[in-house]
């Protein structure tokens, strides 16, 4: 193991020390300094389920789970549970047009920017009829069959 801060060490000394299941998430805890409680606060899991993902051979996470542990860890999922990365080979690029890309830019932006604890649901149904609008014009360019069946 490398040279850890004194505060670091103490957090990776207060984890088990048998044998782990997954040690890219163990080295992914111990560089954060953040505790299996720690962690498992954040996410609203138990502790123990935390230490299990470490722990145990073979044991991940629901899929909503392992991308709020990689985001509390400053990681993605695939770096802490490679098997979990999609296998799919990749699709080949399509041309869209620049305005259709920031329209989708742009209404993607207002939804992300939205507050739905204090949105009215004008404001809610107005961002989602243009983020719907782009989304079908994308399909459309995309693949034109599906966009004249739906």
């Amino acid at each position: 193991m490398t040279a850890l801060m004194p505060e670091r060490r103490a957090v990776a000394e207060s984890m088990p020390s048998a044998k782990r299941g997954n040690a890219r998430l163990y080295e992914a805890v111990v560089a954060s300094g953040l505790t299996y409680e720690e962690i498992a606060e954040r996410l609203a899991v138990d502790p123990k389920t935390v230490e299990r993902w470490v722990n145990e051979p073979g044991r991940r996470p629901y899929a909503r789970h392992a991308h709020s542990v990689a985001r509390v860890l400053g990681t993605t999922p695939w770096e802490l549970w490679p098997s979990m990365r999609p296998q799919d080979p990749a699709p080949e690029p399509v041309a869209v047009r620049p305005w259709v890309l920031a329209s989708a830019h742009d209404a993607l932006r207002r939804v992300e920017a939205l507050d739905l604890g204090t949105a009215s649901p004008t404001e809610m149904a107005l961002h989602l009829g243009a983020l719907s609008s782009v989304l079908r014009t994308v399909v459309d360019f995309i693949d034109p069959a599906m966009g004249a069946t739906a």
